[in-house]
């Protein structure tokens, strides 16, 4: 199976001389996975702009054609019911749409929608023509420092999580691999199967630093997720949560997507409309 990834997105410019932050989602990134090569969901290309923590998006690698060698046809999962999430008063709907999307995210559109908390902001340039992630949404600190940010993008997929299994660690790796030329101080710390809201997917979480801000060292926390589509399409969603020390309520990686707010989106993380 080929993982497939957006185009490479333009470096952004240096404005000051502190070291990138954040190095997708636009955080959610638009990471297609597909040749061997990953940057979706979200294309994070987070930097510190005039000193501040801004997440932005992940770096697209450059797909790499990769010949693989033919594998069974593998047996498609059934749909299945999933129960509806029940959202808090101050929740607000995100439904994915193909009405304003082109390129890649047109071609490996994938249906979905997840709540998210009121005060959060949403990206403008996410969902439109020429974007890299399907959606992103961010909560943050005056002026603009990072405290939790949540995209989606697309993989390629076999079809089933089945049929994915045998390709995940290459997606994580090599998307991993592009977050470390992007962030300061990465580290991967932890790989394996999870869950997104009711849906089985496979994760892999890093941990990173931004140093000399204007609030001190920042810790930087995050952690991607391949969904596979239940329905036997071709494309799957990928999920990135990044998050810092800023956020009271995290101590660590592992509290990512488990304490704070973004609890709310993955849970409620839907598969159609």
């Amino acid at each position: 199976m080929q993982p497939v990834i957006a185009a490479p997105a333009p470096q952004p410019r240096k404005k000051s001389k502190v070291p990138l932050v954040l190095g997708i989602l636009a955080v959610l990134l638009v990471i297609g996975v597909g040749a061997l090569g990953a940057a979706y969901w979200f294309v994070v290309r987070p930097m510190l702009e005039q000193r501040r923590v801004i997440v932005n998006e992940i770096p697209s690698p450059t797909p790499t054609p990769t010949r693989v060698a033919p594998t069974p046809e593998p047996k498609k999962d059934v749909a299945r019911e999933v129960p509806p999430y029940s959202p808090p008063p101050n929740a607000v709907q995100f439904v994915n749409s193909i009405d304003n999307l082109d390129g890649r995210l047109k071609e490996h559109y994938v249906d979905f929608s997840f709540y998210y908390p009121q005060g959060w902001e949403k990206d403008p340039k996410a969902g439109v023509p020429g974007a890299s992630n399907f959606a992103k949404v961010e909560r943050r600190l005056p002026p603009d420092f990072t405290q939790e940010n949540f995209a989606v993008g697309w993989y390629s997929s076999a079809g089933s999580e089945e049929g994915d299994r045998a390709v995940f660690h290459s997606l994580a790796e090599q998307l991993s691999a592009q977050f470390a030329k992007g962030f300061t101080d990465y580290k991967k710390v932890s790989e394996g199967s999870t869950k997104a809201g009711p849906y089985d997917g496979y994760e892999f979480r890093f941990e990173s630093v931004s140093r000399n801000t204007e609030r001190g060292d920042i810790k930087i926390w995050g952690r991607v997720i391949f969904v596979p589509p239940v329905d036997g399409s071709k494309n799957g969603a990928t999920l990135l949560m990044l998050a810092t020390s800023l956020a009271d309520e995290l101590k660590s990686v592992n509290d990512v997507g488990v304490k704070g707010q973004l609890p709310m989106l993955l849970e409620s993380f839907r598969f159609g409309k």
